[in-house]
C-alpha cells in the first residue's frame, strides 16, 4: 500500500494554528423562589442589564455597530443578549459570550475559561435582592437546546469549486443588491407604522419599556425590539414580505452551503463530530428519564444549513451567512467582498457546552488538527457515514456504548470510529516535521488521554473514576446514580442542571475543587486573557482600541473587523485587519 505521506500535501503552516473562537450561550437562572410567579421574577431584559453592568466594572467595553445591546470586550470578546425581543419581559434568557479569536486550542481554552470566569463574578456581583446563577449546559428543563458554536478558518473550496464558489457569491451580490432597493418601501412602511402605533399608545403606557442597552447613556431600542411592539398581524404581513424578497438569496445560499462550500471538510469531518459525543457529550436526562450522551445532538436535524431560518438545527451553521446576505443588507453590502476570499469562516453547531477542560481541549483540538489533515490531503484512513443524522441519534442516545452505525468500512462504534481517526492524526503528526508540528503532539496526548478514560468505562461499567471531572456525561451519570434508583425524576434533573452551574455550589465546581489536577489552565494566565486578549490575536488591536477610546469622551461602536469612532461631527472607520 503506497504511503500516505506521498500523497499529502506539506502543511503550509504549522499544525493547529489556524484562527479559531468559541460562542457560548449561558443561561440564567434565579434560584430558590419556587413561591414566586412568574410576573414577580425579574425579567430577562434586567438580568442581561445588571449582568452587563458588572462586566462594563470589571473592564472598558463599547457597544456594537449593528446592536447597540451587544457589547465587546477589551479582553478581544463579545456579549450578545440571545433571547428574542418576544421574550424580553420573561424570566430566564440566554447570555451569548464569544471568545476573542486565536491561534492555537491551548489560548482558546484559556479565553474560554476566562469568559466562564467573568460571567460568574458578574451574576455574583450583580445580585441584590434576587441570587442570580449561571448556567453553562445546552438545555433547560423545558426541553430547549442551545450550548455553543464552533469557529474555524478553513478553506471553503478548491480547483473548479473554487470558480464556482465564487461565481455564487457574485449572484449573491447582486441578489443582496435588488433586495436592499426592493426592500427600502416595505421598511419605510413597517417604521412608519412603528411610529404612529408608538404615538398613539404613549399616553397609557406604563409596562413593556424598551430593552435597555447595555450602556446606561444608549438606551434607543434596536429595530428588532422595535419591530416587536407592532401588532401580530402586522409582524406577520411585513415579515412575509421581507422573506418573500429575500427568498430568490436564500435559495442560492442553501445551494452554495448545501453542495459547493467546505465540501472537502463536510465529507471528512462529519463522522469525527458525529462519533466524539461520547467523549465531549454535556450528558441529559430527557423529560422520559431517559439519559442521553448529547443534548445538541438529539436536536440535530440536518447536516448544512442556515440554522434557525425555518427552526432547523444543522451540524454545520451558516446562520453568520445568512446575516451577510440577508440581515444586514444595508450595512454590509461593502464587506461582502470578503466572501469571495479562498479561506472563511466555518461554523460547527454540534456541540455541546463542556465543564472539563480536557473535554474542552480536546473538542476544538482535535478538529483543528484534523482540519490540517483534509486541508493536506490526508483523508485516506478516515471513515464517511451515510446517514449521519440517524447515525447520531442512535450514538447520543446510548450511554451505554455498545451502539454501532454504518460507514464506509463497515458497522462501527463511535469508540472505534474515534480511535481510527486518532491513529490517523497521530501518524499525519509524525511524518510532519518536528519544526511544523505546533501544538499538535498536545492535542494527540490529550485525545488518546480522552479516549483512553472513556474506552476504561466501556470495558468495565464500575470503572468511572478516572473519568469524573474529564468525561461530562460520565461524571453527571455518575452523580445523578448516587441518588439510588428511586429517586424522582425531579430530583436526578435538579442534580442534571445544578452539574452546570458557575459557582463554589455547582455539582461540578464541586468536584473540581477536590482534584486541582483537573485544571489545564493556571488561574494568573486565566485572570491575564479576562483583561487582554493573546498578543498575536487579531483581536489585540481590537482590545487595544477599546481600552483607549471607550471612557473618552468620543463615541465608540465595534464589530468584529472594525469600529466606528465619531469625534464631533467626523466619523473614522477603523479596519482591524487593515
Amino acid at each position: 500500500m503506497k504511503s500516505t505521506s506521498s500523497r499529502r500535501c506539506v502543511p503550509a503552516r504549522r499544525l493547529v494554528s489556524r484562527l479559531l473562537g468559541m460562542e457560548t450561550e449561558y443561561a440564567t437562572l434565579v434560584l430558590n423562589q419556587p413561591h414566586l410567579i412568574t410576573a414577580d421574577l425579574p425579567s430577562s431584559t434586567e438580568i442581561y442589564t445588571q449582568i452587563c453592568a458588572a462586566i462594563r466594572r470589571n473592564q472598558p467595553t463599547v457597544p456594537g455597530v449593528f446592536d447597540r445591546d451587544q457589547m465587546f470586550l477589551a479582553s478581544g470578546g463579545a456579549v450578545t443578549f440571545e433571547t428574542h425581543p418576544s421574550l424580553h419581559a420573561l424570566p430566564g434568557g440566554l447570555i451569548e459570550i464569544a471568545t476573542p479569536e486565536v491561534t492555537s486550542p491551548d489560548e482558546l481554552l484559556a479565553c474560554q475559561c476566562s469568559i466562564d470566569e467573568l460571567v460568574a463574578g458578574a451574576a455574583e456581583e450583580a445580585a441584590g435582592e434576587w441570587d442570580v446563577r449561571i448556567l453553562k449546559n445546552s438545555t433547560d428543563a423545558l426541553g430547549h437546546v442551545y450550548g455553543c458554536q464552533e469557529n474555524y478558518e478553513a478553506v471553503v473550496a478548491s480547483g473548479a469549486w473554487l470558480c464556482v464558489y465564487r461565481v455564487c457569491i457574485a449572484l449573491l451580490w447582486m441578489l443582496q443588491l435588488i433586495s436592499v432597493v426592493v426592500s427600502l418601501p416595505v421598511l419605510a412602511c413597517a417604521f412608519a407604522f412603528i411610529f404612529l402605533n408608538q404615538r398613539r399608545q404613549k399616553p397609557t403606557r406604563s409596562v413593556d419599556e424598551p430593552l435597555t442597552a447595555p450602556d446606561a447613556s444608549q438606551n434607543t431600542p434596536s429595530a428588532a425590539v422595535l419591530f416587536e411592539t407592532l401588532p401580530t398581524w402586522a409582524k406577520a404581513i411585513f415579515m412575509g414580505l421581507l422573506r418573500g424578497i429575500h427568498l430568490p438569496t436564500v435559495i442560492v445560499l442553501r445551494f452554495v452551503v448545501r453542495h459547493v462550500a467546505f465540501r472537502k471538510q463536510r465529507k471528512y469531518l462529519t463522522a469525527l463530530l458525529v462519533s466524539r459525543v461520547a467523549l465531549c457529550g454535556a450528558g441529559d436526562l430527557d423529560e422520559d428519564g431517559c439519559y442521553r450522551l448529547s443534548p445538541k445532538a438529539m436536536a440535530i436535524d440536518v447536516v448544512a444549513d442556515m440554522g434557525g431560518y425555518r427552526g432547523e438545527r444543522p451540524i454545520y451553521v451558516y446562520g453568520h451567512w445568512l446575516a451577510q446576505f440577508c440581515e444586514r443588507s444595508f450595512l454590509s453590502l461593502g464587506s461582502t467582498k470578503a466572501m469571495f476570499a479562498r479561506r472563511q469562516r466555518f461554523q460547527i453547531g454540534l456541540s455541546d457546552s463542556n465543564l472539563s477542560e480536557l473535554a474542552e481541549y480536546v473538542k476544538f483540538g482535535s478538529v483543528s488538527l484534523v482540519l490540517d489533515m483534509i486541508e493536506s490531503g490526508a483523508t485516506s484512513e478516515f471513515v464517511t457515514i451515510p446517514r449521519p443524522i440517524a447515525a447520531l441519534h442512535g450514538i447520543a442516545s446510548d450511554w451505554n456504548l455498545v451502539r454501532r452505525v454504518m460507514t464506509c468500512r463497515g458497522r462501527l462504534s463511535a469508540l472505534e470510529i474515534q480511535r481510527r481517526y486518532l491513529k490517523a492524526a497521530k501518524r499525519f503528526v509524525a511524518e510532519t516535521p518536528i519544526r511544523d508540528r505546533g501544538e499538535a503532539t498536545l492535542v494527540i496526548e490529550r485525545w488518546s488521554d480522552l479516549v483512553n478514560v472513556v474506552s476504561a468505562f466501556r470495558r468495565d461499567s464500575r470503572n468511572v473514576t478516572p473519568a469524573l471531572g474529564r468525561v461530562d456525561w460520565l461524571s453527571k451519570r455518575w452523580m445523578i446514580d448516587q441518588l439510588g434508583q428511586d429517586a424522582q425524576w425531579l430530583e436526578r434533573k435538579k442534580t442534571d442542571l445544578r452539574y452546570h452551574e458557575l459557582s463554589p455550589d455547582g455539582y461540578f465546581q464541586k468536584l473540581a475543587a477536590t482534584n486541582p489536577s483537573l485544571a489545564l489552565i493556571a488561574l494568573e494566565r486565566i485572570e491575564r486573557r479576562r483583561r487582554s486578549p493573546p498578543a498575536d490575536s487579531p483581536a489585540a488591536k481590537r482590545g487595544w482600541l477599546i481600552r483607549e477610546f471607550a471612557d473618552s469622551g468620543d463615541s465608540v461602536t465595534a464589530e468584529w473587523s472594525y469600529a466606528m469612532l465619531r469625534a464631533g461631527s467626523e466619523t473614522k472607520r477603523i479596519n482591524f485587519d487593515a
